[in-house]
């Protein structure tokens, strides 16, 4: 995805051409020796206006132009940067991973409600507010499938894993790449804390539950990834799962934020368990 091979013409610029394009070349050497900070600049100089303006308006759709157009369009601009047309067609490519396994699949789809509805039995809150289990189900599949993978995080996530992540990745542990990735993840989200009707106190509060859920949130995001051979269509029907699971309708709708961390937690279980057998196993 990240190759780093030049292109090539047939023939070399002359001198008056080389100054023409000498400063967009330096370019895109600079984007691709900084991947991530040029992803960044792209993404929240185009994102942060069309998230707050989503926010002024009420306009919905501007949250899909900011996904598909400042950060899955930025993302695609450096990864053509490093290594042209065949980066961004490979790129593209891991979209089309979905032969996953049904156990794999059912962890993307239906592990963060499940997990959310025992929180909900477990702490006295297991009833709907709005309308009855199957109303729940059926809003629940089309928040995930439709409203949420498609019109957002299917983009969102060939941002984040696709590139931020896969950069740090080269560097770091599946661990410490996410929690290198979830700061950058928190700040494209802060215009969204000033929605009506807020206060400092009720956007501090957000961003400080932001800051704590991120890192566990783009870990468990990061094992699907990896897990998956690189899915960017399971990472964000998966982010999209646990943004859905938020409005299942139980009430205070916090529930999902204690079973994100019981999944994380039962992530980190079972690698650990994994690379225990890995390193036990005398023929591996």
């Amino acid at each position: 995805m990240t190759s780093t091979s030049g292109h090539k013409t047939g023939a070399q610029p002359s001198a008056g051409e080389q100054d023409v394009q000498g400063r967009p070349g330096a370019l895109r050497g600079l984007v691709t020796a900084h991947p991530v900070t040029a992803f960044c600049v792209m993404a929240f100089a185009i994102g942060w206006p069309l998230i707050t303006a989503e926010v002024v308006t009420g306009d919905k759709a501007l949250l899909s132009v900011a996904a598909f157009g400042a950060l899955l369009g930025s993302a695609l601009v450096v990864t053509w940067a490093g290594g042209g047309r065949p980066a961004v067609i490979t790129f593209l490519s891991r979209y089309l991973i979905w032969r996953l396994g049904l156990a794999r699949w059912a962890l993307v789809l239906f592990a963060m409600p499940a997990l959310t509805i025992a929180v909900a039995a477990a702490s006295g809150t297991l009833r709907l507010t709005d309308h009855g289990w199957a109303y729940a189900v059926g809003a629940y599949l089309l928040q995930t499938l439709v409203l949420g993978a498609v019109a957002i995080n299917l983009a969102e996530e060939g941002a984040w894993s696709g590139l931020v992540y896969t950069r740090f990745a080269t560097r770091h542990s599946l661990f410490g790449a996410a929690l290198r990735t979830a700061p950058l993840f928190v700040a494209i989200h802060l215009p969204l804390q000033f929605s009506a009707g807020w206060t400092w106190g009720s956007v501090i509060t957000q961003v400080v539950v932001l800051l704590i859920i991120a890192p566990f949130f783009r870990y468990v995001i990061a094992d699907s990834y990896e897990a998956t051979g690189g899915s960017l269509l399971a990472a964000g029907i998966l982010h999209a799962s646990f943004n859905a699971s938020g409005q299942l309708g139980f009430p205070g709708g916090w529930q999902f934020l204690p079973a994100l961390l019981l999944l994380a937690a039962g992530v980190a279980v079972v690698r650990r368990f994994r690379r225990r057998n890995v390193s036990a196993d005398p023929a591996l």
